[in-house]
């Protein structure tokens, strides 16, 4: 019988991840109940943005929840580099903090610009309140994707079959997010329409297509 040397690589860090994420999810809970539960019903309800987004003592809540998006989406593209083989100079957690760091800069850069644009053409409430719905929604993804990344780590190894599957369906539900919104807010749209087909193309399309250039280059 041939022996098989199994290599076995260390998942510590990411153990440790999923534990300060979850205890920051108990610190939301603690830091406002009512708040943290509409946010876990915000699929089905819209009380959480309606009472929230001119609330300013729910930006640390909303900065709390920013960051778990950031390292749920950082840990996805992080198993997805594994999955497929993407050859990197960097490995294991440096390679995980080189994507957070990555992925919370082109947050950062992006929503700059947006409010920049904003100003130059005085649709600052507008833009203001599209931002915090479009935000409301990604971490609510971003919540939805920490548990996959539970489930991917721990259960089983993933194919790049499934990791393609989870993306699209990431994509969807993100577009299906972002069409509710444009729904809720047609009015605004139809009274400021050149000005946000300019911001349509230039920060919610434009942003992705560079960035998959500079992916695939």
């Amino acid at each position: 019988m041939e022996i098989i040397t199994r290599h076995i690589v260390t998942t510590d860090w990411i153990a440790l991840i999923f534990i300060f994420c979850l205890s920051l999810l108990v610190i939301l809970r603690l830091l406002n109940v009512v708040r943290f539960f509409d946010f876990l019903t915000l699929v089905s309800s819209s009380k959480y943005i309606t009472l929230q987004k001119h609330n300013k003592s729910n930006m640390l809540f909303s900065a709390l929840l920013v960051f778990i998006q950031i390292v749920s989406a950082a840990l996805f593209i992080y198993i997805a580099y594994q999955t497929f083989d993407w050859q990197t100079e960097t490995k294991g957690f440096l390679l995980f903090v080189q994507i957070a760091v990555g992925y919370m800069l082109f947050i950062l850069v992006k929503l700059l610009i947006e409010y920049i644009i904003a100003t130059i053409f005085s649709i600052e409430d507008l833009i203001q309140e599209y931002v915090f719905q479009k935000l409301s929604y990604r971490n609510y993804l971003g919540l939805f994707l920490l548990f996959i990344n539970l489930f991917l780590v721990y259960t089983f190894s993933p194919s790049s079959l499934v990791l393609l599957i989870l993306f699209f369906l990431l994509v969807f539900l993100n577009c299906v997010a972002l069409f509710s919104i444009y729904k809720k807010q047609e009015n605004a749209i139809y009274s400021n329409l050149f000005y946000f087909i300019l911001y349509l193309c230039t920060l919610e399309i434009a942003p992705y297509f560079i960035l998959y250039k500079l992916i695939t280059l």
